[in-house]
């Protein structure tokens, strides 16, 4: 008798031994897990909260050539039209020039820059500045854009783009204009080239162009 019960008695202590470890085992399983979530939870809030790094522009547009008889109002019209095109990338950080730049103003400025490239914009005719303008036939005009990298100024991209952007005769179109002389030229076809030279330059650093914004 006393055997047997001495050994039931062990075998209830070997049995709440058993339980308390399990009970223990249970626990720390629980908190581990409830760590775990925490930190998974912790890692999903730091990286929705990390901000998404944007490319720095700076866009430029040449300064008008005195021997060209293309109006003022052109290159602010395109300036302005790229840039907006620019500001639909959320991946793109876009700021402007106050003035106008020669090719060589871009390149110092890109030079001077850490982080920010310099986008710089050229209105071309296809008629050179020194000939002499025709009284008749096209005179197209195409926007040209380089890409400058910060720090040391190397060409990263360049093109051209261009709508049919003629000279128009007669009085159909009323446009300013600096002289009486000057030729007047289709503004939106010149904006809607400055947006798809807008669209290049985001295809350079690898950036799909997103839907234009429709405003209404």
């Amino acid at each position: 008798m006393n055997v047997s019960y001495s050994h039931s008695r062990s075998v209830g202590h070997l049995a709440a031994a058993t339980f308390f470890v399990a009970i223990v085992l249970s626990l720390a399983s629980t908190t581990d897990a409830q760590s775990g979530r925490r930190s998974s939870k912790s890692t999903e809030k730091t990286a929705k909260s990390a901000p998404q790094r944007r490319v720095p522009l700076l866009v430029s547009i040449e300064d008008r050539n005195q021997f060209s008889n293309i109006p003022y109002y052109l290159a602010d019209g395109a300036l302005d039209s790229c840039i907006d095109r620019l500001r639909d990338a959320a991946e793109i950080s876009v700021s402007s020039s106050a003035k106008g730049m020669s090719r060589a103003d871009a390149a110092h400025r890109a030079k001077n820059e850490k982080e920010m490239y310099v986008v710089w914009l050229q209105i071309v005719s296809d008629i050179p500045a020194n000939a002499k303008q025709p009284k008749k036939g096209p005179d197209e005009l195409y926007l040209r854009y380089t890409i400058f990298e910060p720090a040391t100024a190397r060409v990263t991209a360049e093109g051209r783009t261009h709508q049919p952007i003629y000279r128009m005769s007669g009085g159909g179109m009323s446009a300013p204009t600096s002289s009486r002389n000057n030729p007047i030229y289709s503004e939106y076809a010149l904006k809607q080239a400055a947006r798809e030279a807008a669209e290049q330059v985001m295809r350079a650093f690898e950036i799909t162009p997103p839907e234009e914004k429709i405003v209404r």
